[in-house]
């Protein structure tokens, strides 16, 4: 019984590491990409505005980019490295595979990851985000005929984003960073 226990923990922690790897290097790149462009564009100006608006630009790219990260699991219910392992996120009460919503609530607790990976640990079936969302993961690939509903991805990552910029904005208003003199 035991044994069982610590493989579901060593599987569940090995996903969460597989995902972050994947998810962390399929945003990096392109966000490396579109700095290195801006910062070119920036450099050959002349005008010392453009300065601030390629950082207010790239604060706007990463924001959508750790949005991509949060939405990870927003197509079907799984991310690259669930899909790799056979892993999909499901609603706990019904069964069915979670909206792209859901996994985006799920995925808000990320941002405590370190607390995420003791909950883990401790509960096998389900941590934090699951709990907040209503969702667990389960084995197997459910072969559910799910459509993708873009318009729902989209909101997805529209609400991700603002929630990320939300977190961002809270931060600087903690620590007594003024906006609009930064």
């Amino acid at each position: 019984m035991k044994e069982n226990r610590n493989k579901n923990i060593a599987i569940r922690l090995g996903s969460m590491l597989l995902d972050h790897f994947i998810m962390t290097f399929s945003i990096v790149f392109p966000t490396l990409i579109i700095g290195g462009i801006g910062f070119i564009i920036n450099r050959n100006a002349s005008e010392s505005n453009l300065s601030s608006e390629f950082g207010i630009f790239m604060g706007i790219v990463m924001l959508i980019m750790f949005s991509v990260y949060l939405n990870k699991d927003a197509i079907k219910g799984k991310s690259p490295g669930k899909r790799i392992l056979g892993f999909v996120i499901v609603d706990n009460k019904t069964g069915k595979i979670a909206t792209p919503v859901k996994a985006l609530i799920r995925n808000i607790t990320l941002v405590i990851w370190p607390i995420e990976v003791l909950v883990s640990i401790f509960s096998t079936q389900r941590r934090i985000g699951d709990y907040i969302a209503g969702t667990k993961v389960v084995s197997g690939n459910i072969e559910q005929e799910v459509k993708i509903n873009k318009p729902q991805i989209l909101l997805s990552l529209l609400l991700g984003t603002l929630i990320l910029a939300g977190i961002f904005i809270l931060q600087f208003l903690i620590i007594g960073v003024n906006f609009l003199n930064w």
